[in-house]
């Protein structure tokens, strides 16, 4: 029927483009993510196309490039799965019968020791280890296990339909079905994957961010902050520009701890470090060093510009209802210093501002902003320079 063989012919084209575009897709995303597994995946679908146009043609070959197909489906698995614990003994077992049965099958098959009706024996292999995996993976919390095994079955009738297993399926053409099941395979094992490399990219960043985010104030740790500072002085010596340091004190915790009737200073601290955050540019860094204390690192500035923000940090703290403390006021202390085209390091200006700002505690008073004289020029010791300078 000439109607039916377009409908074959069309439904050939599209599956066959479908496994193509999963494997350019596999290959890209693959390198982009440096994601094995997709590697192995494109390999699988390569293998599986080249049998594909050999169906016709040579029989062995064509029954070789399939079984090594499997034998690239179970690495990709493999990788997705992962080999640790109960699944490395098994992932070493998978090499070996790499290694060891494809040039056998090879062999055993261009010499007919391997009669083409007893192919079905290979499939064995495959069968165990790809089942050993999904159940030792197996696992609620990994529902993009699912997807992969819909692969495997995909992949499984593929083979069955070429060795005509399957009853009933006379009046199907092999060679459609199997793209269809190759397409499925393609598509099935391809959201398993990215599916779960997502969960892993995203699992490693929140294992990262612990080390980089204080997880209350979501400001940048102390050891982050001060590699911040260091690398945006030497930025504004190489650049030639300026930048300011800041360090903050909250000094009514205790009192608003008090009228809130709070359990602890956490939810000050939080909207402290709220009202600090919104006044930061993309470019600008801030960070809890210890208790009540802040520093800010302003980068890039021009003259007058870390006076404003010190000014709308305070400005933010009398507004403290908007960041969670509702009827109550923060009380910023705010000493800042810039810096331009300097040798000094964190360490010295950090010793400068706890100086300054201890200063400003002891007198009291109504200025809430002190700014020091900007720090410039070639220092040949830094940290002693600002210690002598403060015990004058």
């Amino acid at each position: 029927m000439p109607d039916l063989d377009y409908l074959l012919i069309y439904l050939s084209g599209a599956f066959g483009g479908i496994c193509v575009l999963v494997l350019v897709l596999s290959l890209l995303i693959g390198y982009a993510y440096n994601e094995r597994m997709l590697w192995w995946h494109a390999a699988t679908l390569t293998l599986g196309l080249m049998a594909q146009g050999l169906s016709q043609g040579s029989k062995h070959l064509f029954a070789v490039l399939w079984f090594i197909q499997l034998a690239l489906t179970v690495q990709a698995l493999r990788k997705a799965a992962g080999t640790y614990g109960a699944m490395r003994q098994p992932a070493t077992l998978l090499r070996w019968l790499s290694f060891v049965f494809v040039p056998l099958t090879g062999v055993g098959l261009g010499f007919k020791l391997v009669p083409e009706n007893q192919l079905s024996v290979l499939l064995l292999p495959w069968f165990a280890l790809t089942a050993w995996y999904l159940y030792r993976a197996w696992d609620k919390g990994k529902p993009w296990l699912a997807w992969l095994a819909l692969g495997q079955l995909a992949l499984l009738l593929q083979w069955l339909l070429w060795m005509s297993l399957l009853p009933g399926l006379a009046d199907v053409d092999p060679e459609v079905g199997s793209l269809t099941a190759l397409a499925v395979h393609a598509v099935a094992t391809y959201i398993g994957m990215v599916w779960m490399s997502r969960l892993n990219s995203e699992n490693t960043l929140r294992v990262e961010a612990r080390e980089r985010i204080d997880p209350l104030t979501g400001l940048s740790t102390p050891r982050v902050f001060f590699d911040r500072v260091d690398g945006a002085i030497i930025r504004s010596k190489n650049l030639r520009y300026a930048c300011a340091m800041m360090l903050i004190r909250v000094e009514n915790i205790d009192k608003i701890v008090t009228e809130q009737r709070l359990d602890n200073a956490e939810r000050v601290i939080l909207a402290a470090s709220r009202a600090i955050a919104d006044t930061l540019r993309s470019q600008d860094c801030a960070a809890r060093l210890a208790g009540n204390r802040f520093g800010v690192m302003a980068e890039g500035i021009e003259p007058g510009v870390a006076n404003d923000i010190a000014t709308r940090i305070l400005a933010n703290g009398l507004r403290a209802g908007e960041w969670g403390l509702p009827g109550s006021e923060l009380q910023f202390q705010i000493v800042l210093v810039e810096l331009e085209k300097t040798d000094i390091r964190s360490p010295a200006v950090l010793l400068q501002l706890k100086d300054n700002l201890r200063n400003m505690t002891e007198i009291g008073g109504s200025n809430r902003i002190r700014m020091l004289p900007r720090i410039s020029g070639n220092l040949a010791n830094p940290v002693a320079v600002v210690i002598k300078k403060h015990a004058k």
